[in-house]
């Protein structure tokens, strides 16, 4: 199914983040990590911004599916496994889990969780991107 501009778009932000967020943190060690405010704040918050872009996507994609609603983000992404469009929710899940967790526990966020997911699991959001841009 050749999907609309907005998903379209959406890929676009989620690739321009991948893409700033490595940018920024390539050669960063995790001290220099741990003892910024700021590159915490902004690997946060590039990260929050990709889930949403994650979930954004399966809603539209499922509405053009005329299979909604969902009963919430974790719902969409086993529905997108549902309807073909990905091959397996599982590894997109930790994701929607991860963005709760930054939005409402944001005081409780460590570095080391954010270090981690910034500096070894953005394959997950390039493997989604992949599989949207083949369905």
């Amino acid at each position: 199914m050749k999907y609309n501009g907005v998903i379209q778009r959406k890929l676009a932000v989620l690739s321009d983040q991948l893409l700033h967020l490595k940018r920024e943190l390539e050669g960063v060690s995790y001290e220099q990590f741990r003892q910024s405010w700021a590159m915490q704040r902004m690997a946060e918050r590039s990260l929050q911004v990709m889930v949403e872009v994650v979930i954004d996507i399966a809603e539209r994609i499922i509405a053009l599916h005329n299979a909604g609603p969902s009963s919430g983000a974790a719902d969409a992404i086993g529905k997108l496994q549902m309807l073909g469009v990905i091959a397996d929710a599982e590894p997109y899940l930790p994701m929607v889990k991860f963005r709760n967790f930054i939005v409402h526990r944001y005081e409780e966020v460590s570095p080391d969780i954010l270090f981690s997911i910034a500096t070894k699991h953005l394959d997950t959001f390039v493997r989604f991107r992949q599989e949207i841009e083949q369905a």
